[in-house]
């Protein structure tokens, strides 16, 4: 079995290569970001899961397997989660005007200064450098974590020198001159470089950027490992509006001490959304002091049909 590991490990390290490393891209064919794709899912993910939304509106939601490894304390994931719900309800126009409780005008506030807040980038470079390393393949498989499992800093090393090559910098000269690369395509690419050098070892990140604004003849570089944004804008309210809904519309439980007449009853829909408002709506100053239409008094018989 042991033998059959190593020879696995001796393979792939033989198709490892300097050229595929510095040649992985995270960008597909039309241009898509799959490692911001993918860790705008992480968040997406992450959010559902914060304990303040979960029980109530998200409770089918399952952990990613890199949910774990998020670092919480880079930004308040539940603020955003209780921000975005609270957005969710107010577009959802619901029979029982859950969505007139909502202050839209300063939910739409709370979000916009998170989207432009630096704890939104920095929170991008943590997920998107989670996702980065299996994401980020080429057609033969073989991704970005085989190299960091494979000794990261010496291919940290061998890229650098790659990088120093005089054949290097002409080729990126020819592509500038003819029209194939602006400088802001260039500093993409070299963007690209600096997340793989901080994931195959940081201190080569810093290395790569001075040699590369030493080198007169290309364009300056703008070293953004953490100032870009990686997560891009806001998410489509849609992702969260079945789940909201199908929360709102469920029944409190029946109570038949509440009424002399066994033929009527009480119900309340959406009761743990009501509690939800009230309560985390209100403390992030987005809830306008309105209550839900939510009451609802049922007969014996509509009692039967809604059970």
């Amino acid at each position: 079995m042991n033998s059959s590991r190593s020879s696995i490990c001796s393979l792939t390290s033989k198709k490892l290569n300097v050229v595929t490393l510095y040649n992985l891209s995270p960008y597909d064919k039309k241009g898509r970001d799959r490692a911001q794709e993918a860790a705008r899912i992480l968040l997406l993910n992450a959010l559902k899961m914060e304990p303040n939304v979960h029980e109530i509106f998200f409770a089918d939601t399952k952990p990613n397997p890199l949910y774990q490894e998020i670092d919480q304390t880079i930004f308040s994931l539940s603020n955003l989660s209780t921000a975005i719900t609270a957005d969710v309800i107010s577009r959802h126009k619901d029979e029982f005007r859950f969505h007139t409780t909502i202050r839209r005008t300063e939910v739409n506030k709370c979000l916009n200064e998170i989207y432009s807040g630096l704890a939104w980038k920095k929170l991008g470079f943590c997920l998107y450098t989670l996702v980065y390393p299996q994401v980020v393949k080429e057609s033969s498989r073989i991704c970005f974590k085989d190299f960091v499992d494979n000794g990261g800093n010496k291919w940290a090393e061998n890229l650098l020198q790659w990088l120093k090559q005089p054949e290097w910098t002409r080729l990126i000269m020819k592509r500038i001159i003819t029209g194939q690369c602006s400088e802001e395509q260039y500093n993409i690419e070299m963007n690209n470089l600096f997340v793989k050098f901080h994931l195959l070892d940081p201190a080569y990140a810093i290395q790569a950027y001075c040699f590369l604004n030493q080198q007169k003849a290309l364009p300056q570089v703008h070293l953004e490992l953490v100032t870009r944004n990686y997560l891009g804008g806001a998410f489509d309210w849609t992702l969260f509006k079945e789940e909201i809904s199908r929360a709102i519309h469920i029944p409190s439980p029946f109570d038949m001490s509440s009424r002399l007449s066994l033929d009527l009853n009480d119900v309340f829909y959406g009761v743990k959304v009501d509690e939800f408002i009230v309560t985390e709506c209100r403390n992030i100053g987005v809830w306008n002091g309105k209550r839900p239409h939510n009451r609802q008094v049922l007969r014996l018989k509509d009692r039967c049909v809604l059970m």
